[in-house]
């Protein structure tokens, strides 16, 4: 791709992967009766639905490379600070629309609700992953850029189990995202399973 071409396709995903918070924040604010009858609980849920679609995104940015694409390996880091941005959202939104800022109880829930506490913690992880995501941090850190960042997969198990303990009609959504989370997981345990066995037979 020419330098123009891989511009406009930065700029694509990039827009692309803001859309659906524009879109949600507009429903909201100018046509909230769209969102159904409890709109805070749409938009806290889709938030929270995006962080973790593009924590699958930027997870499968490996294995897509192996498959032959390999420049998508470019937009992981974006992919990986929308999964932030997204998440900070849904807290944004369970901070200031759900519980309308009232610390008494955010402890309630925090006591009660397992699942808030999860997902306090995969926030938590994530903001240590956004801030060492420049490339001045990755060089600061060397090699325990690496370590650091395998914190990923800590994440994309304690947001799965959020979504788990959080899900109130149906789990499907949860099974779905489970099944995503375990094909883009297993295809690395399967390539170290296999590294494994190769040196040993060596």
């Amino acid at each position: 791709m020419t330098f123009n071409t891989k511009r406009l396709v930065w700029w694509l995903i990039f827009i692309g992967a803001a859309s659906p918070s524009l879109m949600l924040i507009g429903l909201y604010i100018f046509d909230p009766r769209s969102l159904g009858v409890d709109p805070i609980e749409v938009v806290l849920k889709e938030a929270g639905e995006w962080a973790l679609r593009f924590l699958l995104l930027s997870l499968a940015c490996s294995p897509i490379r192996r498959l032959g694409w390999k420049s998508i390996v470019k937009y992981r880091r974006m992919l990986g600070l929308y999964a932030f941005y997204y998440a900070s959202l849904h807290l944004s939104i369970y901070l200031t629309g759900w519980i309308e800022l009232d610390w008494q109880v955010f402890i309630e829930d925090i006591v009660k609700r397992p699942f808030i506490y999860l997902g306090m913690i995969s926030w938590t992880l994530l903001s240590i992953l956004a801030i060492t995501s420049p490339k001045r941090m990755v060089r600061l850190l060397k090699k325990n850029w690496r370590k650091v960042h395998r914190l990923v997969y800590v994440i994309i198990v304690l947001v799965w189990i959020h979504l788990w303990l959080q899900s109130r009609a149906s789990a499907g959504d949860a099974v779905f995202y489970g099944a995503l989370a375990v094909l883009v997981l297993g295809e690395r345990v399967y390539r170290k399973v296999r590294s494994y066995r190769a040196q040993r037979t060596l």
